[in-house]
């Protein structure tokens, strides 16, 4: 009677032990899978790698106007990076348009490095200053590797490197052009806004 007694407490002991243990087992699961599907909620608010970037082309005429914009994807060899090799292959392509010849004047590089909690103000234009004084566009000084900083992922679409080309004058020059400098006045056909480049 004794013995079983004893097997039947066994067994019982077993079964509330092998019950307890799925409930575990499922509140790790349950915990586990929320967790993961908030973290997925807040993905887009994570800064991350860019693979890629927006190229823009601003072709302008001798007439120091804006002709011809052009965009494309550019896929990165390496995040956060474009090579010296990648840019002089891009210019080498992107010289040339219609035919006519065009001379780098400009690259401009536009990388949102803001942070998740200051989307609101910056979607919603407010503390304008702010955004001003952080200077996302900065000119590239020089033909070279340009580096980027990480992004939030919603904005990822939102960096560009601009390149803006002035078309070729087919005058002969009699002006040493390492001496001189002339002022590009940019405006488009559709407005009076004008954004002053100097040419070298």
């Amino acid at each position: 009677m004794n013995d079983e007694y004893n097997n039947n407490e066994y067994n019982n002991n077993e079964y509330n032990n092998n019950e307890y243990n799925e409930y575990n087992n499922k509140l790790d699961d349950d915990w586990i899978n929320n967790f993961e599907k908030t973290d997925e909620l807040y993905q887009d608010f994570y800064k991350d790698d860019l693979y890629y970037i927006n190229l823009k082309y601003i072709y302008v005429s001798r007439a120091n106007e804006i002709e011809k914009i052009k965009q494309e994807s550019f896929l990165m060899s390496r995040p956060n990076y474009i090579s010296r090799e990648e840019i002089l292959q891009i210019l080498k392509k992107s010289v040339t348009d219609d035919d006519r010849r065009y001379s780098l004047l400009s690259i401009l590089k536009y990388n949102i490095t803001l942070d998740a909690e200051e989307i609101k103000k910056f979607v919603l234009h407010e503390d304008i200053q702010d955004n001003v004084e952080r200077n996302y566009l900065k000119i590239v000084k020089n033909i070279d590797a340009i580096g980027l900083e990480k992004t939030i992922n919603m904005l990822h679409d939102l960096n560009d490197i601009i390149l803006i080309f002035y078309e070729k004058s087919n005058e002969l020059k009699t002006v040493n052009p390492h001496t001189s400098t002339k002022k590009i006045y940019l405006r488009s056909s559709t407005g009076n806004n004008k954004k002053t480049i100097r040419k070298q």
